[in-house]
């Protein structure tokens, strides 16, 4: 199998396939000697020899090396498993060989040999060296020391530096997101963490600032992983004496919870350090990772986003906290402009529309703020914050009243109710069953949504939806429509402005985006949707993959939302990137109005079924697009 570092080498010799790289150029790009290179080229070459009927890897000197493709289908096929399985932060790189080595030499209780270290990283003997020239570098900014005697190293120092140094060191790691997109574990630790420290301060009546509760989670996380591998603060990693009695009490509840979740003995030089921390916050300082500047800013960039969104994530304090940590590497990063790439952009853009395109409007506020440009590729991670607030707080629930209208007894619908519940209990706020005999008492005015599991007067009448007593995926979706506002397909078609439509043989992106933002503009007056569609691009190409392109201006200026496409008969080059689009959208919405994104919801799955896509592409005039478009959702959602 090959390691992390390998598969980056294998991937980038896949981007310009059957041209030669040579050795050097990967051992200055990853910082490394040219016998590691060799020895993974190697590595390379034997891990993909069972393969050789699809691709071979060819090395010639004085050339380098290259890879030749055999089988096109099967060789696209391995390369989107092997991106798949890549995760966006790995040990190709020294930033991230020496965060990796932070913690591995932070986790030893006695020195440990110089030949494990690079074995654990994977690089030679010199690479390591290097390494650890930079490493010490890092120490000493938290009063630690890297010291080496006799083919040995170690690190000296207080645990309470030790501790500084890993929040801030692995909090600037913090957004490592595996291609499945998230692990929950870190959340479920803050999550206990948030809510063990608000009852206790609740219950004591202890103020405390957003920024300061905030740090002190993040001290607490820390903690926690160090005490479970049994590092515990001493004596003199305190500093000072006072009359701490009310936060001893404070502390001593929370470490009482932490050591029956976790299992763990907490000693008191533990709850000293922590009473005295939230006493005088401010003396510890140097343990803030979360600046007040950041946290204002974070504040004010969710209530501006509420402004223009009909979502409040101004209460969630988790997602606040991941943003905060997530956007003090990214700042750096981009200042520097060393961003990182994203391999699951696309997916992300496709998958969570809304959550991106709130993300979209965060990292411009951000790049407003700090005078640096946020890229798409690192927009994408913080929509998979958004996107997980999304899902975890219901921000966008209606609270529906649901009515349903049976025949069936108690014991024969219970089970029906429980998986609707189950299935939709972030939009419903209840169920209610009744028989078709109590039609006429009903007040229908109490409830949002009506559902049916027979034929009768409300079906007839198109008061209710028809469903089954087990409904299938075909009908969950269904139900999620209704639930979401969308009464039928012409809900949804009605938002597509037949002014807007139209086929075109452009091959310029400039005259393809002309065309649909003039006509938009003079039609809807907006004197400024041109800027504004240019703004957002800044911030990351508008191309969404399958030969699809959505324009969407950066704020939200009409007072009505609609959707306007351009079907071209030739594919035309959008980007940079080389991708070429033969359908392209323009999608505007009205301010604290979802509709727009959650139509697209629902077409997003058609147009990247190429079956869909063709028959789209064969229209000839706005009726053929509206009947196919109808046709299809009928079939598969409505």
């Amino acid at each position: 199998m090959l390691t992390k570092r390998q598969s980056s080498i294998f991937l980038e010799l896949c981007e310009k396939v059957g041209e030669y790289y040579k050795a050097n150029y990967f051992s200055d790009k990853f910082n490394i000697s040219l016998r590691t290179i060799q020895n993974d080229i190697k590595a390379i070459k034997e891990d993909t020899a069972s393969l050789s009927d699809i691709f071979i890897i060819d090395s010639k000197v004085p050339f380098g090396t290259r890879i030749k493709i055999l089988d096109r289908e099967r060789f696209t096929h391995y390369l989107n498993d092997l991106k798949l399985q890549s995760d966006e932060y790995n040990i190709n790189y020294r930033d991230d060989r020496i965060y990796k080595l932070l913690n591995f030499l932070l986790s030893q209780r006695k020195s440990i040999s110089l030949t494990k270290c690079a074995d654990y990283i994977y690089v030679s003997k010199s690479t390591l060296t290097s390494d650890l020239k930079e490493l010490e570098k890092t120490l000493s900014k938290f009063s630690l020391r890297l010291i080496q005697t006799k083919g040995y190293i170690w690190i000296d120092g207080l645990e309470r530096d030790k501790r500084i140094c890993l929040m801030d060191v692995s909090y600037a790691y913090h957004p490592m997101i595996p291609s499945k997109l998230i692990s929950d574990t870190e959340a479920v630790h803050v999550e206990f963490i948030r809510k063990t420290l608000m009852k206790e301060l609740l219950e004591k009546q202890y103020p405390i600032s957003d920024v300061e509760f905030q740090n002190i989670i993040i001290w607490l996380n820390i903690s926690i992983r160090r005490i479970t591998n049994f590092f515990y603060l001493n004596d003199e990693d305190i500093d000072g004496e006072g009359n701490y009695d009310t936060e001893i009490k404070i502390a001593g509840n929370i470490f009482e919870r932490i050591e029956t979740k976790y299992l763990i003995r907490v000693p008191q030089t533990e709850i000293n350090f922590l009473a005295m921390y939230i006493n005088n916050h401010s003396n510890f300082s140097n343990t803030d990772y979360i600046s007040e500047d950041l946290n204002t800013f974070i504040l004010h960039a969710l209530q501006k986003i509420h402004e223009s969104y009909p979502t409040d994530f101004t209460h969630d304090v988790n997602l606040r906290i991941s943003l905060a940590l997530h956007c003090v590497p990214l700042i750096s990063r981009a200042r520097n402009n060393v961003q990182i790439k994203n391999e699951m952009l696309d997916y992300i853009k496709q998958s969570f529309p809304y959550a991106f395109d709130i993300a979209t409007y965060f990292s411009y506020l951000l790049s407003e703020r700090y005078t640096c440009k946020i890229k798409e590729s690192e927009t994408a991670f913080l929509a998979i914050y958004f996107n997980k607030s999304i899902n975890e707080y219901s921000v966008l629930k209606g609270n529906k009243r649901v009515c349903i209208i049976t025949n069936l007894k108690r014991s024969e619908y219970f089970l029906l109710e429980q998986f609707l519940y189950d299935k939709f209990q972030k939009y419903i706020v209840s169920i209610t069953f009744v028989s078709s005999n109590e039609l006429d008492d009903l007040d229908l005015d109490a409830y949002d949504l009506f559902f049916s599991t027979e034929d009768n007067r409300a079906t007839e009448s198109g008061l209710a939806t028809k469903i089954a007593f087990f409904p299938d995926s075909n009908e969950l979706e269904k139900i999620k429509v209704r639930i979401e506002g969308f009464k039928n397909v012409e809900d949804i078609m009605k938002l597509f402005d037949p002014k807007l439509f139209f086929v075109k043989d452009f091959t310029e992106k400039e005259e393809i985006q002309k065309c649909l933002v003039d006509a938009a503009s003079v039609l809807y007056q907006l004197d400024n949707l041109a800027e504004e569609i240019e703004l957002r691009e800044e911030f990351g190409s508008t191309y969404f993959g399958n030969g699809i392109a959505i324009l969407h201006p950066m704020h939200l200026l009409t007072d009505d939302s609609f959707i306007g496409e351009i079907i071209l008969k030739k594919p035309a080059v959008w980007d940079t990137e080389g991708n070429h689009v033969n359908l392209i959208f323009l999608v505007c919405i009205q301010k604290n109005n979802l509709e727009a994104f959650r139509a697209w919801d629902y077409l997003s799955p058609l147009l990247f079924n190429n079956e869909f896509k063709q028959e789209i592409l064969s229209v000839e005039d706005y009726g053929d697009f509206k009947r196919i478009c109808e046709e299809n959702l009928k079939s598969h959602i409505l």
